[in-house]
């Protein structure tokens, strides 16, 4: 017997001997390929097999106790719900057989559909499909935060040339970007100098310690910003920004409109599946009225 199998069965068995001391009689010979029952709700039995399939292996003897007592007071609710169930509603109220008729039937339109779906959508949005959207529906995506571009730096207080690093991030001279670019690389904890996408404020805020309870003020007085918290020196450059309730840029909702599209053509698959089946059923005589 493994390790885990006797650990099982000694708590089952301590559990039975603490908690049902006076009704455990029912245990003794009643062990099935199941292993033992642990546990009965009128003719309804929990075995220890059962748990021996649920129990996380890693579990030390404390942990695996207090599993069991929870599964076994979970089950025994269950249990006790289903049987006052069963003799306290009315048949018609207990036969499920038409609502599970009706989900099952769903579930497999789903699946087919999925699978169809799967097999035939093509997924590829070109970039002018996105741009015909964006000007046709652009009043549709307001801007419901600050967002901005920004180039930033952060390193070690204690980093060397420190004072070069501020007028290298300040420069725009290729000379002084290239110098930057291989300070960042070796002393940097995160930096990005190059690859200003649009990132909403409240993002850049939880990255920089920035302290405003106006940030379109601070957005708009703000072109570089130094900030020194702790071990580390914060530089940030705001290359542009834009205040929400305006329009969003393409280019920050770009992903959300090509899923529109996706999604768009996944309907016209679906709607077009239904069309084609009703019609060659019609032409050949699968699908008739009367």
């Amino acid at each position: 017997m493994r390790k885990k199998d006797k650990l099982i069965r000694l708590i089952c068995a301590g559990f039975c001997s603490l908690v049902f001391i006076t009704g455990c009689d029912w245990l003794v010979s009643s062990e099935t390929d199941q292993g033992k029952p642990i546990a009965r709700v009128y003719d309804r039995y929990l075995y220890e097999e059962e748990i021996r399939q649920l129990m996380p292996p890693s579990l030390d003897t404390n942990d695996s106790l207090a599993f069991i007592q929870n599964y076994i007071s979970v089950w025994a609710k269950d249990q006790l719900m289903l049987y006052k169930a069963e003799f306290n509603l009315t048949e018609q109220q207990k036969d499920f057989e038409k609502q599970i008729e009706d989900y099952r039937k769903d579930l497999l339109k789903f699946a087919y559909q999925q699978e169809y779906v799967r097999q035939n959508l093509d997924t590829n949005i070109s970039d002018a499909a996105i741009e015909e959207y964006y000007a046709e529906n652009g009043s549709n995506f307001e801007l419901k935060e600050n967002i901005l571009k920004a180039r930033y730096l952060i390193i070690p207080r204690e980093a060397p040339k420190i004072n070069k690093a501020r007028e290298w991030f300040r420069s725009a001279q290729s000379d002084d970007r290239k110098e930057l670019k291989e300070y960042a690389l070796k002393y940097a904890t995160e930096f990005a100098l190059e690859d200003t996408s649009w990132v909403s404020f409240d993002i850049m805020a939880g990255k920089f310690p920035i302290e405003t309870y106006n940030q379109s003020e601070f957005l708009a007085e703000n072109k570089f910003v130094e900030l020194s918290r702790g071990d580390k020196v914060y530089l940030l450059e705001i290359v542009s920004y834009k205040i929400k309730e305006g329009r969003s840029p393409l280019t920050y909702v770009k992903e959300v409109i090509r899923n529109i599209l996706i999604n768009q053509r996944k309907l016209e698959l679906i709607s077009n599946l239904e069309k084609n089946l009703l019609d060659n059923a019609l032409e050949k005589k699968e699908f008739e009225t009367y």
